[in-house]
């Protein structure tokens, strides 16, 4: 008896962490848990932000070249954005003051 009893109380367990984790993933999403979720995407944001600095510090002797990989840039940023916070449901002006 004592082993059915664990049993039950085991697949109890179970079934109620497979619940929980069914709702969290179905819950409310915010952008830190996006970003823990997705660390390589986070990451390539970060890097695209240190890449933007970059540009902006060069000196403006690229023939147009320099703007145009800033726009570029710019860009992708927006396109990983929406990549990124997808479940989100924002829109681009939401998305621009987010980092």
């Amino acid at each position: 008896m004592t082993i059915r009893y664990r049993t039950i109380l085991g697949a109890t367990l179970l079934a109620g962490l497979l619940a929980a984790s069914q709702a969290r993933a179905d819950g409310p999403y915010t952008f830190e848990s996006e970003r823990a979720a997705h660390p390589n995407m986070a990451a390539a944001l970060h890097d695209m932000y240190v890449a933007m600095s970059h540009l902006q510090a060069a000196p403006d002797v690229f023939g147009g070249r320099k703007g145009q990989a800033m726009e570029d840039l710019q860009r992708a940023i927006i396109s990983t954005k929406r990549a990124l916070y997808f479940r989100m449901h924002l829109d681009d002006r939401a998305l621009e003051g987010i980092r």
